[in-house]
């Protein structure tokens, strides 16, 4: 069964659907990132994994929305290779 897209547009993000997000990931908020990036690709029309500026920036618009600070590309790259060893 295809995965049902949470996001109306590619450009912003709502506090409802970033908890959608989030809720989904078990409040992880690298999987959820890496979701929305995954989402927000297919949008797009792009059947391609999500690259690490993706997840950045899927990161970036969900702690937006959550009037948290934004994640650093480095941090978010380290967090990345953290999962991935």
């Amino acid at each position: 069964m295809p995965k049902m897209q949470r996001i109306a547009n590619l450009s912003s993000l709502s506090m409802d659907e970033t908890q959608g997000y989030l809720k989904a990931a078990d409040g992880d908020e690298l999987t959820a990132a890496y979701a929305l990036a995954c989402d927000r690709n297919s949008l797009a029309g792009s059947d391609e994994p999500p690259d690490d500026t993706e997840v950045h920036h899927a990161l970036y618009l969900m702690r937006r929305a959550r009037g948290l600070e934004a994640p650093s590309y480095d941090s978010v790259r380290l967090m990345i290779k953290g999962r991935a060893a």
